[in-house]
């Protein structure tokens, strides 16, 4: 450009003819041109910088050096400067699950409509093993203890007598009546329950792995040695399609939660950027304020038992609490929050504070992932962590549904990481090792310490997924399921075994003293057609007699006429017939059946907390114990099939009643929350203070199809207490908060009977495998319809 300009202000240039003067002059004319888009374009990146950075520091994203970085990535595993020698020794933290497990599964199907089925979320492919093999691998500077919190688990492979690795129950940490829990949002507000977890401790799921050898500065700053948070990319909120029910977004649902809390306690003008998955690092005493700074928020979070759209993502709120915090600002005027500042703002806890990365800084070295049944997709991801030593960290969710996908996983997993250690058993070590040396890439090109492989696109398909490796790795996984028993089919877990032996056992001896509270227990019958009912009813009451010995309380009979039952003078002293119209309003007298009158059984004179309600056909053909209503617990059995999967236009054909029952139900507690049980045959305990809550809470629907009553189209009463007590009242925080997310939420606080001496409403379900008719034949028959 010199040139040209030089010889335009040249003699020369005054030499040349029209034409090639044109032509110069055009060719100038284009560069300064050029010149000009280019300052411009400078400039604008200058103004993008420069507003990025206006963003971010308006948001306070404290951002790390360069520098720091470049050292992160060419960490080759040497020893540590002195100045991090502290790291040696912090904990790590594993959240783990095998969702396989009958044990597991019979607890949880107890939530989620008698659901055993395995799902992704808590499906074990052994990534934990394969991630503490990562671990120990690349960070060969840890002396810390790793913890596994899990529920009542233990990895088959795990070697228990290595003192590294510690398996943490949720027993130890979660508060009672807040386990079992299902959703790892709950389970990592109670991490700094562990017990000797150090102060600053490290939060890993099971299918995070380390790709390279990481410093620690690779999770804390370089000076004063603050955490870093990592985050991924700004969302922009779509409200219509957030909001929307029908869109199963869940993270987005639940980001969109988030977003609102934070702008509600810390900033109005915050921008929520994705948080990555990636190490979490976490401050112990930083629980416990979390905890109380959103109290309100974690109600919900602690009352529902799994994973929901409504919920906030917690580690998140608990990241953006330790940087609001630590720098005092929020803009909340809660009285509580402000209390909670000033009580710990001179706590040495007020001495931490930690960096907010972008990802723009990590996307080199940082990547989310997951394994579907994309065999190509797969193959393209696994090969990259193979090729690329500046991916440092990665996670593989599990998104797959097909075999061969488990197969791959379980492929690249045996030959990436390989470095079998002290901390698992040494016959599956064994196994593994059988295995990988009969696959065909175990030659001289790939190497079993990990080292020197082959990139050559060519190879490396030969390498992976071919059919023989594949049928290799089905059978290795078949051997290994053997000798762990896993997976057993067609049986019963268990807790289910114990009890049906125990039932089966018992032979009306002495009840065990912690059931003495059982004897003086009320049971409540209904009769409609007393004279043609009365034979029933005493064949019923003979059974209890002869079948539950220990039976010493009152049996309610509610008739109309009392003449029909001189037959029954036998039962005198244990009877106490009660009449309709001495429980329900005044404004059913003039008509009333069955269903109203059981709208009101907690109104009878003298009934127990708890009682027993039966159909007159109902006739015990064996000895009885008080586990057969109620769980060791205390908590009443409820005689529920598993949720009905027919189509709606069937169910509401079918049965209008359970249709017009249930869609209210939805209404209230939210339709995604609640499952369709249908009541079957069999005697149903109940709580007496829970009837009025009810009555309270369905009070306008019920007065409004109360005149239905005399057909099939009404409400279900005991289906409307029973689904109240297992949706809403079985949680830590009832009767001052119900669980749901419907209209529940704008419903007053319930009101329960000031002299009840029950502090928790809790509830279980008899188990399928011994409710089901053919087994619940050997304690009791019914002869009649419900």
């Amino acid at each position: 450009m010199i040139n040209y300009f030089s010889v335009l202000f040249s003699k020369k240039f005054s030499s040349y003819s029209v034409g090639k003067k044109c032509i110069y002059s055009i060719k100038i004319a284009f560069i300064f041109y050029l010149a000009v888009s280019y300052i411009k374009l400078n400039n604008h990146k200058k103004f993008s910088l420069k507003s990025n950075v206006i963003e971010k520091a308006s948001h306070n994203l404290n951002i790390s050096n360069e520098e720091d970085f470049d050292y992160i990535i060419n960490y080759h595993g040497e020893a540590l400067e002195p100045e991090w020698i502290w790291a040696t020794n912090i904990s790590i933290v594993y959240t783990w699950v095998d969702g396989s497990d009958i044990d597991y599964a019979f607890i949880k199907s107890k939530y989620n409509g008698g659901n055993k089925q395995l799902t992704h979320r808590d499906r074990s492919s052994d990534e934990l093993c394969y991630s503490i093999r990562s671990l120990k691998k690349y960070l060969p500077w840890h002396k810390g203890t790793i913890f596994i919190v899990t529920d009542n688990q233990i990895p088959y492979w795990l070697n228990t007598n290595n003192s590294q690795i510690k398996i943490i129950n949720h027993d130890e940490i979660i508060p009672k009546y807040i386990k079992p829990t299902f959703d790892s949002s709950t389970i990592e507000c109670f991490l700094d329950k562990i017990p000797n977890i150090s102060e600053i401790f490290i939060y890993l799921n099971d299918d995070f792995f380390f790709n390279n050898y990481i410093h620690p500065s690779f999770f804390f700053t370089n000076i004063n040695f603050y955490p870093k948070f990592y985050r991924g990319n700004k969302v922009i909120f779509n409200e219509s399609q957030v909001k929307n029910p029908k869109k199963n977004q869940i993270y987005s649902k639940m980001a969109y939660t988030t977003n609102k809390i934070i702008k509600k306690y810390f900033d109005s003008n915050f921008i929520f950027y994705h948080i990555l998955h990636c190490a979490y690092v976490c401050y112990r005493n930083y629980f416990e304020f979390f905890r109380q700074f959103f109290e309100n928020e974690l109600r919900f979070v602690f009352s529902y038992r799994f994973r929901s759209p409504y919920k906030p993502i917690t580690i998140y709120l608990y990241q953006s609490l330790i940087y609001y915090w630590t720098k005092g600002n929020f803009t909340s005027s809660n009285d509580k929050h402000i209390r909670l500042y000033q009580s710990f703002k001179n706590d040495s806890i007020s001495k931490y504070s930690c960096n907010i990365v972008p990802w723009h800084k990590l996307e080199k070295i940082v990547k989310y992932s997951f394994v579907n049944d994309d065999s190509v997709a797969n193959f393209k991801r696994f090969r990259n962590f193979f090729k690329n030593n500046n991916i440092l960290f990665y996670n593989l969710n599990d998104g797959y549904s097909k075999n061969i996908s488990l197969y791959e996983l379980t492929e690249y997993m045996m030959v990436r990481y390989p470095y079998n250690n002290s901390f698992e058993k040494e016959d599956y070590v064994n196994l593994e090792k059988k295995y990988l040396y009969k696959l065909n890439y175990i030659n001289e090109t790939l190497k079993i310490n990990g080292q020197n492989y082959n990139y050559d696109i060519k190879y490396f398909k030969k390498m992976f997924f071919n059919t023989e490796n594949l049928n290799y790795i089905n059978e290795y996984i078949s051997k290994r399921n053997e000798i762990s028993f896993q997976y057993p089919k067609n049986e019963m877990s268990k807790r289910e075994k114990d009890e049906l032996n125990f039932l089966l056992n018992y032979d009306g001896k002495e009840l065990e003293s912690e059931w003495d509270w059982v004897k003086n227990i009320s049971i409540v019958y209904i009769i409609e057609n007393e004279n043609k009912e009365s034979d029933q009813l005493k064949y019923s009451l003979g059974t209890i007699e002869k079948y539950l010995p220990w039976f010493n309380g009152t049996i309610f009979v509610i008739i109309s006429d009392k003449s029909e039952y001189l037959s029954l003078k036998k039962y005198e002293k244990r009877l106490k017939f009660i009449y309709p119209n001495d429980i329900i309003p005044k404004n059913f007298y003039s008509f009333y059946n069955k269903e109203i009158i059981e709208l009101y059984l907690d109104k009878i004179p003298h009934i127990t907390e708890r009682f027993i309600y039966l159909n007159k056909y109902y006739y015990f053909k064996g000895m009885i114990h008080p586990n057969f209503f109620f769980n060791k617990e205390f908590f009443p059995k409820y005689p529920l099939s598993v949720p009905i999967r027919e189509k709606s236009a069937k169910i509401k054909k079918d049965n209008i009643a359970f249709w017009n029952t249930n869609k209210l139900i939805e209404k209230y507690f939210g339709k995604n929350y609640i499952n369709n049980y249908l009541l079957i045959n069999g005697p149903i305990p109940l709580y007496r203070d829970l009837f009025e809550p009810v009555r309270k809470l369905y009070e306008k629907e019920i007065n409004k199809t109360r005149h239905n009553y005399y057909n099939s189209s009404g409400l279900i009463p005991l289906y409307l207490v029973i689904t109240y007590n297992i949706y809403g009242t079985d949680q830590i925080y009832y009767p001052n908060y119900v669980a749901g997310f419907g209209k529940i939420r704008k419903s007053s606080t319930p009101s329960l009977n000031i002299n009840r001496t029950i502090e928790y409403y809790g509830f279980d379900i008899a188990s399928q495998a011994i409710f089901q008719q053919k087994n619940i034949e050997l304690f009791f028959s019914s002869k009649g319809k419900n």
